[in-house]
């Protein structure tokens, strides 16, 4: 029997509270020297992101002049709590997940969210399937085994979900349903045919797991495209003190640039200025909650129960 879902929630809501402990201000009147904390969506699963996240923690401590402590999480339930319950103070977020911790009341707003150079602000999911497959469309996911990401994931599950109940295909019940944790553990696993199709976002397949030596090229085949989905957003908690909101809007959608942070000393080279954990990442731009609106859609048309509030 699987434990409720509230009881998972508040689990990986104390793990990152305990990772975070005395990190994270618990109100709005934290005092000015309080560390914050930074945490995001897990899109690798053996991904560090302390490492990955090491150049934007700089920055947020150089612009707000207070610690960083980034913590780890391989759930996106987790990160969605700790918004939600005020232990984490900055989260990366995928656009489906900030939606969900809107709707489950963390008091959030989006200040930047990821671009990649001279490239527009969004990406797609891919439909994948192994190098060998006979499977030419989604029609053919259709009683297969299929991987997705997790419930909370964009690209990974609610586009997903949409473009097979466009097919008549129901991804709950009409597919073998995998989630696989990660973008990375879903295009490995249909590579090696533990999925015989799954999902990810399109980086992920074209470059960084080729990039890795973790795939090659051709090993996994892309049947489908979703439509344009609004790259991830970086939010902040409203409740922080104006001041230090105000510093973190500012660092994160102006100062949080491959060039700006090699300009700044942050970084010795570009080839060495991660941002996030996508080494496509060059750098973050100004957004508004209203760019998320598509996903909502998304949320309406499939009546996606991963987009609701949780009990």
């Amino acid at each position: 029997m699987t434990a409720p879902k509230a009881f998972l929630l508040a689990a990986a809501a104390l793990l990152l509270a305990g990772a975070a402990a005395g990190c994270a201000s618990d109100n709005a009147s934290s005092g000015g020297g309080d560390a914050l904390t930074l945490a995001a969506i897990p899109a690798e699963q053996n991904v560090d992101p302390t490492v990955s996240y090491e150049n934007l923690a700089k920055l947020i401590e150089e612009k707000t002049g207070r610690e960083v402590n980034v913590v780890r999480s391989t759930d996106y339930n987790a990160v969605i709590e700790g918004m939600v319950s005020g232990k984490i103070d900055i989260a990366e977020f995928g656009p489906l997940s900030y939606v969900l911790a809107v709707n489950n009341g963390a008091k959030i707003t989006p200040v930047a969210s990821t671009i990649e150079k001279g490239m527009p602000p969004t990406y797609q999911s891919y439909g994948i399937v192994g190098k060998d497959s006979k499977i030419t469309g989604l029609e053919g996911f259709k009683g297969k085994k299929v991987c997705f990401v997790d419930p909370s994931s964009t690209s990974g599950y609610l586009f997903p979900s949409a473009g097979l109940l466009s097919k008549g295909i129901d991804p709950k019940k009409d597919v073998q349903p995998v989630m696989a944790g990660g973008h990375d553990n879903s295009v490995t696993s249909v590579a090696s045919g533990t999925c015989e199709a799954g999902f990810a976002f399109d980086n992920m397949v074209d470059h960084t797991l080729i990039d890795k030596n973790v795939i090659k090229a051709g090993d996994v085949k892309v049947i489908w495209k979703s439509d344009p989905i609004p790259n991830d957003p970086i939010a902040i908690r409203t409740d922080l003190p104006d001041d230090v909101k105000q510093k973190l809007t500012d660092a994160l959608s102006k100062d949080a640039t491959v060039d700006s942070l090699v300009k700044q000393g942050i970084c010795a080279k570009a080839d060495d200025c991660a941002i996030t954990s996508d080494p496509a990442v060059w750098g973050l731009a100004p957004v508004e909650d209203k760019v998320f609106d598509s996903v909502r859609d998304v949320c309406a048309a499939t009546k996606n129960s991963s987009c609701t509030k949780q009990s």
